[in-house]
C-alpha cells in the first residue's frame, strides 16, 4: 500500500433535496448527493457516482482525547473493488457526519479497535438497518490497518467498524470484507485503558453504550473519539 497525501482542504457534502436517505446497498453505482469540494477558495462539483465509478476514496480521520493529549489526523483509501456494499455504506455515513464525536469504545492490542456507535442513542437507532453481505473473495484479507465492518453473522452490518491492528486473517471467513485501509500509524495513540468490553473485560458495555449514549460515556472518560471523518480530494 502506498503513502497516501493528506490535503488540509474542507469538503462539504451537499444533499439534493427530495432524496431518499436510505442506502440500497445492493444497489452499485448509487447516486445519492452532490460532493462540493472547496479548494483554495474555488467551488469544485464532484458526484458520489463519479466517486464510486472510480473505485477509490481517499479519507482523513480526525481524532480528539488521544493518548498524547494531541489531536490526531489520520489517513486512508476506501475500495470499492474490495467490498461494494460496504464501501457504499461507509460513505453514506460518512455523509451523513454520522461518526462524529462516536467514541473508539473497543481496543485490544494486537487485535483490532472498535467503533461506530454515536453518543446519541437516537441517531444509534435510525441506522441500525443492516446492509446483504458481499460476496466472497472480492477483495482481501483482514490485514494490518485494514477496516471492515463488524458482523454478528450473515447480514448483519451496520456501523460499527474494525480497525485491524494485526494480520487478522482468520476473520475472513466470518463475513470480515474489509472496504478499505488507513496508512500506517501509531496505535497507541488510541486510547486502549479500558480493553475488552463488558460483561468479558472492565471496557464500556455496548448495549449500555447504545442506549445510554454520551450520559454512560462520561463513566469512561479516556476513551479517544472521533472529531469527524471526511472524503478528500
Amino acid at each position: 500500500m502506498k503513502l497516501l497525501h493528506l490535503f488540509p482542504h474542507l469538503i462539504i457534502l451537499t444533499f439534493v433535496s427530495g432524496l431518499n436517505l436510505n442506502l440500497q446497498a445492493s444497489r452499485p453505482g448509487f447516486v445519492r448527493s452532490v460532493a462540493t469540494a472547496v479548494v483554495g477558495g474555488v467551488m469544485t462539483g464532484r458526484t458520489e457516482k463519479a466517486i464510486a465509478e472510480d473505485g477509490e476514496t481517499k479519507i482523513k480521520m480526525n481524532l480528539i482525547n488521544t493518548s498524547s493529549g494531541d489531536p490526531l489526523t489520520l489517513t486512508g483509501t476506501l475500495k470499492r473493488s474490495w467490498s461494494p456494499n460496504g464501501y457504499d455504506h461507509f460513505l453514506n455515513l460518512i455523509s451523513d457526519s454520522y461518526y462524529t464525536n462516536s467514541p473508539i469504545f473497543r481496543v485490544i492490542p494486537g487485535f483490532i479497535a472498535q467503533f461506530g456507535l454515536n453518543p446519541d442513542p437516537k441517531v444509534t437507532e435510525k441506522y441500525k438497518k443492516s446492509i446483504q453481505d458481499d460476496p466472497k473473495g472480492t477483495g482481501i484479507g483482514n490485514k494490518k490497518f485494514t477496516l471492515t465492518f463488524a458482523t454478528a453473522g450473515p447480514n448483519t452490518r451496520t456501523t460499527q467498524i474494525f480497525i485491524n491492528y494485526n494480520d487478522n486473517l482468520f476473520l475472513d471467513n466470518q463475513g470480515f470484507t474489509p472496504f478499505g485501509y488507513l496508512d500506517e500509524f501509531k496505535v497507541e495513540e488510541i486510547y486502549a485503558g479500558y480493553g475488552e468490553g463488558a460483561p468479558r473485560g472492565k471496557g464500556p458495555d455496548q448495549n449500555a453504550l447504545r442506549f445510554k449514549g454520551e450520559e454512560y460515556m462520561k463513566s469512561f472518560p479516556k476513551m479517544t473519539r472521533i472529531q469527524s471523518i471526511e472524503v478528500v480530494p
